[in-house]
């Protein structure tokens, strides 16, 4: 069975991504696994301390994210599993995608991690055995 895994952040470049990996989940009959990355830099495990709401907000978005995306491929019929997880995107990314065996990565070329494609897309490109789709949006 073939796999696929979409890389998402909410971004509009994400929700591109997402189109385009649901349209190939059908295409392939694959299953389709969505995962959210939490920046561990940015927002660190909860904890008391000031930081603690920002990094439950994270979590609550990465969800979000998620359920989104599985919401979208249900309604195609394509077999959905979604998984938020903390850490450096680029590298939960490429440890998510050999955990499941992906055939493929897509990933939105912007998101909220970063400003342009020297960010978690080009990092996934440039470090990944496997294929990679960086998603632009549509103009």
């Amino acid at each position: 069975m073939s796999s696929i895994l979409l890389a998402t952040d909410g971004s509009e470049y994400a929700r591109h991504a997402a189109e385009q990996a649901i349209e190939l989940a059908v295409e392939r009959d694959a299953d389709l696994h969505v995962l959210c990355v939490v920046d561990r830099r940015r927002f660190d495990d909860p904890a008391l301390s000031s930081a603690e709401l920002a990094t439950i907000y994270a979590d609550d978005h990465a969800a979000v994210c998620v359920n989104e995306v599985a919401e979208m491929a249900q309604q195609r019929k394509v077999r959905v599993e979604g998984d938020t997880r903390h850490g450096i995107p680029h590298e939960v990314i490429n440890e998510y995608a050999a955990d499941i065996d992906a055939d493929i990565i897509l990933v939105g070329e912007h998101g909220d991690h970063e400003e342009h494609f020297s960010g978690v897309g080009r990092k996934v490109l440039e470090t990944s055995d496997r294929e990679v789709r960086v998603v632009e949006a549509e103009g």
